[in-house]
């Protein structure tokens, strides 16, 4: 009798450990997790969030007055504007549209999300890093952010395009038009003063409609255009993001809070691989799902790159660093199966490819065309991939589907 009612005790015990809710809740306890937190965010003043959303949907800060932040960061595609790399100053229309009449420069990097750039412990900004908390200071191309006045590093990142030739200054053949392009003639640190002298003089004294209407923003947001700083169009823009970009309400955090009924079984079980033998979570961790360091998984450079010969030598062109050659930050993946395509050039064109390419990259180049450069260099960027995905003991089908499922949730 006695060992009868020791076998009742045991055995619902050992159903219990062996569910995948038990399994899971080891996880989250493990790991630390506790749900992507909306109310846990970088400093903003949120009485600039109507001037930062005005200056967010404005061409009037670029040079040619053709660009916006909104231009590459459409809100209906989930604040990405669906293209492998983005068409910057010179093109026109939305997402694909830019592609039809085949003006305007390219910008040689796929755009990102907005969601949970705000939050308290998102730390690295850009593919190669160009923007970094490290111990309480921001660093960055254009020095120190807190010296310069920004509130924090998503204000710094927000003004960074306004600098850069591709995305906002404009086009060289309209330089005697555009007086913001003699601006990329200078270092980062110079184009912050001489984009402000520009910016404000622009502000205050522009004739039109659309001037006088972003000047009574301006003001009815305390910032006197006569004495305008590029940190305060960093500070109301990243305030706007935070406001109403930042919070990400994903099933994954409804379960990570207590509710086992958010996700699926196979959800569940995606979970429990993409913790597990998967491994994804060596560098896809913690709520934000980042290490917010710098990783290769070996993508081909294809035909555009920032650096010199159309490549795109990632982290090394800021940390002038050889190791760092072909490595990117490590994306957040918050909204991910909401932001195709993928990869710092955008060459993975579905969640399947690029979570496929970090288990075996071979699949993705059987049928890929490939250029004569890629051809004869690839080895090199080969090379360079990570050695935490040297082996990964998965996958069947089922557990593959089971994965990406689990990445629908997050």
């Amino acid at each position: 009798m006695r060992l009868f009612f020791s076998l009742l005790l045991i055995i619902p015990f050992r159903i219990f450990a062996s569910s995948i809710d038990f399994k899971l809740d080891k996880v989250i306890e493990i790991y630390g997790l506790q749900g992507f937190n909306c109310n846990i965010t970088q400093p903003s003043d949120p009485l600039l969030s109507p001037l930062g959303e005005a200056l967010f949907e404005s061409k009037l800060l670029s040079g040619g007055q053709d660009t916006s932040c909104s231009t590459c960061h459409l809100k209906e595609l989930n604040r990405v504007d669906g293209l492998p790399i983005s068409v910057g100053v010179g093109g026109h229309g939305e997402g694909v549209n830019r592609l039809k009449h085949g003006k305007g420069i390219l910008v040689p990097r796929n755009s990102f999300t907005l969601a949970g750039r705000g939050h308290s412990n998102y730390k690295t900004y850009f593919w190669d890093g160009k923007v970094e908390v490290e111990s309480e200071r921001i660093v960055s191309i254009i020095g120190d952010g807190k010296g310069k006045g920004f509130h924090s590093p998503l204000a710094l990142a927000s003004v960074l395009p306004i600098l850069a030739r591709d995305e906002f200054l404009g086009l060289l053949e309209n330089t005697q038009e555009n007086e913001m392009i003699s601006i990329n003639d200078s270092y980062y640190e110079d184009r912050y003063f001489k984009a402000t002298s520009f910016l404000r003089k622009q502000i205050s004294t522009s004739e039109g409609d659309e001037w006088d209407e972003l000047r009574k923003i301006f003001i009815g947001s305390k910032i006197e255009p006569e004495n305008l700083k590029l940190s305060d169009i960093g500070n109301a823009i990243s305030a706007f993001l935070i406001d109403k970009e930042n919070c990400v309400e994903n099933k994954w955090s409804q379960y990570v809070r207590g509710n086992k009924e958010s996700l699926t079984e196979q959800q569940k079980q995606g979970a429990f691989l993409f913790y597990g033998k998967g491994r994804c979570v060596s560098c896809h961790q913690g709520d934000l799902f980042s290490d917010f360091n710098f990783h290769s998984i070996g993508t081909p450079q294809g035909e555009f790159g920032v650096s010199i010969y159309g490549q795109d030598l990632g982290r090394s062109e800021i940390s002038l660093n050889y190791e760092d050659r072909f490595k990117f930050k490590t994306p957040s993946l918050l909204n991910v199966s909401k932001t195709k395509p993928y990869g710092h050039n955008g060459a993975f064109q579905t969640l399947d490819e690029i979570v496929l390419f970090h288990l075996n990259p071979m699949p993705f180049f059987k049928n890929k065309e490939w250029t004569e450069k890629e051809l004869y260099s690839y080895g090199r960027i080969l090379s360079s991939r990570s050695k935490m995905l040297s082996y990964i003991d998965m996958f069947t089908k089922e557990e593959f589907d089971q994965l990406i499922s689990f990445l629908e949730a997050i």
